[in-house]
């Protein structure tokens, strides 16, 4: 049983967002976005999900990111997806593989969230 009340208290108690918000919820395939994702549903809210596949681990990145897209039809919630060539985006601009996620990562959050 999923732990609503309390997620709809620690939301309320933080003023993370209102009942009426439209959500982005950035979802990588791993237990704790997933988890967010079905607290987000159970609790009633607005959301879609985004998903990045920065390439990086080969098939499996592939494999999360068709997870999240069903994911996200089995929740009948949009569903937002890009890749990435992130060790190229690294090596041009200089910096570290991690970095390049973040960069790239937040760049295009911010154009979905628009």
């Amino acid at each position: 049983m999923l732990p609503v009340k309390q997620f709809i208290g620690f939301v309320d108690q933080h003023s993370l967002f209102n009942s009426d918000s439209k959500i982005l919820a950035a979802v990588s395939g791993g237990m704790d976005s997933v988890l967010m994702v079905h607290l987000l549903r159970s609790a009633g809210f607005n959301f879609g999900l985004a998903h990045c596949n920065f390439q990086l681990r080969g098939d499996e990145s592939t494999r999360d990111q068709e997870f999240c897209h069903n994911l996200a039809q089995q929740l009948r919630a949009p569903f937002h997806s890009t890749t990435f060539d992130t060790l190229h985006y690294a090596a041009q601009e200089k910096i570290s593989t991690q970095m390049a996620a973040r960069e790239l990562r937040y760049r295009w959050f911010e154009q979905v969230r628009q």
